[in-house]
């Protein structure tokens, strides 16, 4: 577990740092004061806790605890009651397709790296198989549905104009991505016990991620 120290502007801009507290006073934002005492009874703003920080980018797990709103001593309201929170950097699930976060996130943030990845391919050769199956009428797995799924020659699922070479490029080199997930990354931890660390995983996810939304662009 690591110690993670942090305060917030009247502004609701966010402030944090690991080990130690920042003596940072002002927002570098908009330049106001931090709230780190009550304007009352001059009682610390609560200021830190633990939890097990995100490896890439060493955000804490969980996010940040809420906006403090009242003095826990004489109960006088802070400044910042009012203002919206404005945490500037980003949590990496942000950037990732929702479904992605919904099958992934609980198996990752219990430590399950290789699950969620698998996890998060899992849904995604569900999704392309529930199309094919619809269109076609067949029901194929893996490899070969994303392969009969996106083929250049008679796509089923089309994700660019086929009438342009850049289109047809598209579908080729999607349709080796979306096969290559398979084959490389979904395959290989669904039959093996395969051991992987937070970073591995989380570039995984933005593989599934990215598939997730290219298939919801479809044409």
């Amino acid at each position: 577990m690591t110690t993670f120290f942090f305060k917030y502007c009247p502004n609701g801009h966010l402030l944090w740092s690991r080990h130690s507290e920042s003596a940072q006073k002002r927002c570098e934002h908009c330049g106001e004061l931090f709230i780190e005492r009550c304007q009352e009874c001059d009682t610390p703003v609560r200021n830190s806790f633990e939890a097990r920080p995100y490896l890439t980018n060493g955000r804490p797990v969980g996010g940040f605890p809420s906006k403090p709103k009242n003095c826990r001593e004489c109960g006088v309201a802070y400044p910042l009651s009012g203002a919206e929170i404005k945490d500037l950097d980003r949590d990496f699930w942000e950037l990732l397709h929702p479904k992605v976060v919904e099958v992934a996130r609980p198996r990752y943030e219990a430590g399950h790296y290789a699950d969620a990845v698998e996890s998060a391919l899992k849904a995604l050769n569900s999704n392309v198989k529930q199309i094919y199956k619809e269109r076609s009428g067949e029901e194929r797995d893996g490899v070969d549905l994303m392969h009969a799924a996106f083929s250049p020659k008679r796509p089923l699922i089309v994700l660019g104009d086929q009438q342009t070479e850049t289109g047809r490029n598209m579908q080729q080199g999607y349709m080796a991505l979306f096969a290559g997930s398979m084959a490389g990354i979904r395959n290989p931890k669904a039959h093996d016990n395969i051991v992987i660390d937070e970073t591995r995983a989380i570039h995984h996810l933005f593989v599934a991620s990215l598939l997730f939304f290219k298939l919801d662009e479809q044409a």
